[in-house]
């Protein structure tokens, strides 16, 4: 098979890179020789299948990718890659590491699982490297990348002007095993986890709980992350019972309090960014048997369904008044016999085999011609 090299600025310990390990995995299991080079402590990565590569990076906001990918480069010059090799870039490090490569002759690949989501001045930069990423694809006669979704594929194409022809879709997925289904709370409770951030509308969720409370509904919130909305959900909980804000979280503890709540919520906006998307979040759900309660765009249409009982999209202008309407009208056998066919559809189309076979093939054909 073939030795695949996963250059990343992200740790495998982070929930955002909840993706990576299950690509590594995967390409582990089909016989692959994987060697992840990133910022992971050589101890924290002991007991993994893949083999390591420590990175040095900077802690100075900003400044991660770029100090990550200088060191990345000293590592790549002094290594000596074996025949069949391929290296898969995080798109962060891509601008830097993909010259390299090609003086190299080691075919490289930009894996892209979301384009910038921070809001303000470093979203600008952050799009400018996105761009400069995609761009050395396109002017590449070889090079290829991966996306989330078809419409995240649309997104590269309009902005960079990159071929479709050389994207790859790898669409998120889940660990059947570890998210499943489990007692629920006797509360209705609404759960949402990922990145606290003002522009992900979450502050508009304890607004909903509140209106639902004013119909009559006994319903609760749970949130899970980090962001610049946290505190203020924090205040809003500290004066309001049945408001829940927990910080980010092991995966393992994760899947556990989700498997107790009953709705799972995706209030991220319609913007370019999120309904590019394809959050990993709604596989997780899906997984634990939660029905979703969200706003109305591409990006959370479950491969591009939309009739699903579980699924409940509304727009955006009136999410929080149907919302409630909608919630109002739930039963508890609703909760129970809907929620089952959610945890039936990930099992039939949400395990990571899909993007992992895809992969696999993606990377087996373009290390080899």
């Amino acid at each position: 098979m073939n030795a695949v090299f996963w250059l990343t600025c992200r740790s495998t310990n982070d929930l955002c890179a909840t993706t990576h390990r299950a690509l590594l995995t995967g390409l582990v299991r089909r016989g692959h020789e994987v060697t992840l080079v990133n910022p992971d402590s050589p101890e924290a990565q002991h007991d993994e299948l893949w083999s390591h590569v420590h990175v040095s990076t900077s802690k100075i906001p900003g400044r991660a990718a770029t100090s990550a990918a200088q060191h990345m480069r000293s590592w790549a010059l002094n290594q000596k890659f074996p025949p069949h090799s391929v290296a898969v870039l995080d798109w962060r490090i891509a601008r830097r590491m993909a010259p390299v490569l090609d003086r190299l002759l080691v075919p490289w690949t930009v894996l892209d699982r979301s384009p910038p989501a921070h809001p303000g001045f470093l979203s600008k930069l952050q799009w400018l490297v996105w761009r400069r990423a995609w761009q050395q694809v396109k002017n590449s006669p070889e090079a290829m990348g991966f996306v989330v979704s078809p419409s995240h594929a649309l997104l590269v194409e309009e902005r960079t002007g990159t071929s479709q022809n050389k994207i790859v879709v790898l669409p998120a997925g889940v660990d059947l095993d570890r998210f499943q289904p489990g007692e629920r709370r006797q509360r209705l409770t609404m759960v949402y986890h990922g990145r606290l951030d003002k522009n992900r509308g979450v502050l508009a969720l304890p607004m909903l709980v509140q209106k639902a409370r004013n119909e009559g509904l006994d319903i609760d919130l749970v949130t899970i992350g980090e962001g610049d909305a946290a505190e203020g959900l924090k205040q809003i909980a500290s004066t309001s019972m049945g408001i829940e804000v927990h910080p980010t979280m092991p995966q393992a503890e994760l899947a556990s309090l989700l498997s107790t709540c009953h709705i799972g919520l995706l209030p991220m906006p319609d913007t370019p960014v999120w309904a590019a998307a394809s959050p990993l979040k709604q596989t997780e759900y899906a997984a634990t048997g939660l029905l979703m309660l969200g706003i109305d765009h591409q990006g959370h249409r479950l491969r591009n369904r939309r009739s699903e009982p579980w699924l409940k999209l509304i727009d955006r202008a009136d999410f929080l008044m149907e919302g409630v309407v909608w919630l109002k009208g739930l039963s508890n056998a609703d909760l129970e016999q809907i929620g089952a066919g959610a945890r039936v559809f990930a099992e039939a189309e949400l395990s990571w085999d899909v993007a992992v076979e895809a992969l696999h093939e993606s990377l087996t054909r373009f290390a080899n011609t």
